[in-house]
């Protein structure tokens, strides 16, 4: 009995030599494509992304490095050139977004009582990540939701989250959104799906109350962020601000293309390396490549999936 226990011991030590070994090899390996730019700064650049032509998927994954911007250089997305990318991983892009205040009409009496934009990440295959951000809205007495352009009939717009913010009687001014956002003066909320394509809009409940409300309450802001943002308090909503520029941080979610699995096998430009496997988008567009069980590494690259001893293979008592 004994003696089978020191062998049980003696596997397990191997298995966990083994994926040592492994994940140094992995930690060395670069996860760019073979030639080109491997990091910008600090960041790894990681494949079907890349800086240079030849380096990238497609256009749609092309980056650029500006060295010479300081304190440090800085990797920003073609598609979305103001917004700098923060990280990179398979599956996520972490970039400093940007919104601005939008303000309603000068007098109630006008009837207008929503501002609305477009809050669209660059094209395919970008979304904003449902489980990385969160719907927030800032201002007095206003109502911030989401509506789904992705629809057959482009006339048809899905409310798909939203929130209230109030300020009880108060301006603007007297609000301090320093510590939290919990309905007073900030709102926040998840949303229940990926958004490749949508728009945001911030509704004003003040224009049918008094004038001396509206007067106080023309604007409001409206943002996509990632959860852990607390920086409710580096926002002006005053109507004279209304061109400024706030920065944030949000993630957007990456995939291949706007082709299935199938599809894309029997067209010729399929993605996956070897060694890898095809998963559709839940969105109903594109795809995700994965490692097989037993690999590890980038998918997107040929030989991008290195094989090692896995750990969650079953252990052997020998006899």
């Amino acid at each position: 009995m004994a003696l089978q226990v020191i062998q049980v011991h003696l596997v397990t030590i191997i298995i966990s030599i083994i994926s040592l070994v492994f994940s140094l090899k992995e930690t060395k390996a670069s996860t760019a494509k073979p030639g080109c730019p491997e990091t910008c700064g600090n960041l790894a650049i990681v494949y079907p992304f890349g800086i240079g032509e030849g380096c990238y998927l497609d256009k749609r994954f092309e980056i650029t490095c500006n060295n010479s911007s300081n304190p440090h250089p800085v990797l920003r997305l073609d598609q979305k050139k103001e917004a700098e990318v923060l990280d990179m991983s398979l599956e996520h892009v972490r970039i400093t977004d940007w919104t601005s205040p939008l303000c309603y009409a000068n007098n109630a009496l006008e009837g207008k009582s929503y501002a609305q934009f477009t809050l669209a990440p660059p094209m395919e295959p970008f979304s904003y990540s449902h489980t990385e951000n969160k719907l927030i809205g800032i201002g007095c007495d206003i109502f911030a939701y989401i509506g789904d352009f992705h629809s057959t009939n482009s006339s048809i717009k899905n409310f798909i989250s939203g929130c209230v913010s109030v300020c009880n009687g108060q301006g603007w001014s007297w609000i301090d959104t320093s510590y939290s956002c919990s309905g007073i003066g900030c709102c926040q909320t998840t949303f229940p799906n990926d958004l490749p394509n949508f728009y945001v809009r911030v509704g004003n409940m003040s224009i049918w109350q008094e004038a001396r409300d509206w007067s106080s309450n023309q604007c409001g802001i409206v943002l996509i962020a990632e959860n852990n943002f607390s920086g409710f308090h580096q926002f002006d909503i005053s109507f004279s601000n209304q061109n400024m520029k706030y920065f944030y941080p949000a993630v957007l979610k990456w995939e291949i293309g706007n082709k299935s699995c199938h599809e894309t096998q029997k067209r010729g430009d399929y993605a996956c390396g070897r060694n890898s496997r095809c998963v559709n988008s839940k969105k109903g567009s594109g795809y995700r490549c994965l490692c097989n069980p037993g690999y590890r590494g980038n998918p997107y690259l040929p030989d991008g999936c290195i094989g090692f001893f896995s750990s969650s293979t079953p252990t052997r008592i020998p006899k």
